[in-house]
């Protein structure tokens, strides 16, 4: 395994591997795309939409190529994920997300979003000014049991600290219901700091979790 799996930087050639991973990791095992209910778009319009937007490399939140590293087994995409260091630039990645989103957003789908705004405010989190996030971790079904999530993410601890030496804590957030990946971001050193939990059975409609958990971990 160890001869065969390589980490390397995203490029534009994976974008279809990367939409793959942003998309699976955010319905989270359900029949459930978060951005397409939210949103009013079909599957197709939404991926059109990411891959715009993954052309465009725009820093400082999770739909940027260039924050992306993919795993790679004899060649062949086997995992993915993105970090960033949250508002660098002193902007919240949800706000630089929803204002990229909205440059291809019609209006009726903003309005859309309006609707279901009220249901899902609960789950708003305020990741921590320069702390890594983590996010989009995914690994292709086919390539699952080896380990590969974990060392995409300690690839990027090890980036990120020497761009960064300075560089603290790392956060995800994580939906309450997903075990595996939990038990693998203890194994990392993560903690559960919190939990957001929205008590209206309507969210699971549109999320696919009605719990999110946020995880830290320190890079001290």
């Amino acid at each position: 395994m160890k001869d065969l799996l390589k980490i390397e930087q995203a490029t534009i050639d994976d974008i279809d591997f990367i939409i793959e991973a942003i998309i699976e990791a955010d319905r989270c095992n359900t029949d459930r795309i978060s951005y397409c209910n939210i949103f009013n778009l079909s599957l197709v319009e939404f991926e059109d939409i990411l891959r715009n937007i993954l052309i465009e490399d725009i820093t400082g939140f999770e739909f940027c190529l260039s924050t992306f590293l993919i795993a790679k087994v004899d060649g062949r995409n086997a995992g993915a994920c993105s970090s960033w260091l949250e508002a660098i630039d002193n902007l919240p990645s949800y706000l630089m997300k929803y204002g990229v989103l909205a440059q291809y957003l019609k209006d009726v789908n903003i309005e859309h979003s309006k609707k279901i705004a009220p249901l899902i405010k609960g789950f708003h989190i305020e990741r921590e000014k320069l702390a890594l996030q983590i996010e989009s971790v995914y690994v292709h079904q086919n390539f699952r049991g080896l380990g590969i999530s974990s060392k995409i993410i300690q690839e990027h601890f090890k980036q990120k600290k020497i761009q960064y030496p300075n560089l603290e804590k790392s956060q995800l957030i994580v939906t309450s219901e997903n075990d595996s990946a939990i038990y693998v971001y203890k194994k990392l050193g993560f903690t559960s700091i919190k939990k957001f939990k929205v008590e209206n059975d309507k969210i699971l409609s549109i999320l696919p979790s009605n719990c999110l958990v946020l995880m830290e971990k320190s890079l001290k």
